[in-house]
């Protein structure tokens, strides 16, 4: 009786022994983690032991809000958290750019502009502003207007100054209407995000702000 006991311990440590480096595969006859599905997984509760963890094979996951687990390949742009793109636009009018589409997706990305610059399209910076195209040396400057914006499921960009026009300060006449924009974007994944945040709109009533009870923007 004892030797059967003894033959049935030995047998459960051999497997927990080999259960140490066993790799399972689901689908795949190569597995290369512990556990390997090669498919979708579905299960109600997941609980990740140092999640995200850099240095393992397999490892570099982010939670994203849509409840699944994105890898994050840095050498894709579509999965980097933070993309730099300079756009640079040429053959602009002196109307500046009002509507372009940098067909980057609107629900995976938030696109900011965060420089920007006018020259002339030979790269001469010798650009100046015809305040209300009156073609007057008045002196006055419309708003900068450069900022994105969504529409039809995409990020656009527009690029000028209201009320203003582009000019070439050495050919005051306007005759000049070849001007280009560069764009300095970032271009963020929607990643690790409790909800969607609703733009934010706030009266100041003329005063600088700091007697204002404002509100707290939703999400936050």
């Amino acid at each position: 009786m004892k030797k059967t006991t003894y033959t049935i311990v030995i047998a459960f440590l051999g497997l927990f022994m080999n259960a140490q480096n066993v790799k399972v595969g689901i689908k795949t006859a190569n597995p290369t983690e512990t556990l390997d599905v090669n498919g979708s997984s579905y299960t109600n509760s997941l609980y990740l032991r140092n999640p995200g963890e850099p240095d393992k094979t397999g490892g570099h996951f982010l939670a994203t809000s849509k409840n699944t687990l994105d890898l994050y390949d840095p050498t894709l742009e579509s999965s980097g958290l933070f993309n730099y793109i300079k756009l640079t636009i040429s053959g602009v009018p002196a109307t500046g750019i009002t509507d372009y589409d940098t067909k980057i997706d609107a629900t995976k990305f938030l696109v900011v502009v965060h420089n920007y610059s006018f020259q002339l399209n030979n790269g001469s910076t010798k650009v100046a502003l015809d305040y209300a195209s009156n073609g007057i040396n008045d002196d006055k400057q419309g708003s900068p207007n450069v900022n994105t914006f969504k529409s039809n499921g995409t990020w656009h960009i527009r690029a000028n100054f209201i009320n203003s026009k582009l000019m070439d300060y050495l050919h005051p006449d306007g005759t000049y209407n070849n001007f280009k924009v560069d764009l300095y974007l970032m271009a963020y994944k929607y990643l690790i995000t409790k909800q969607n945040i609703n733009d934010n709109t706030q009266d100041l009533g003329g005063t600088n702000g700091s007697a204002q009870a404002l509100s707290k923007p939703s999400g936050f």
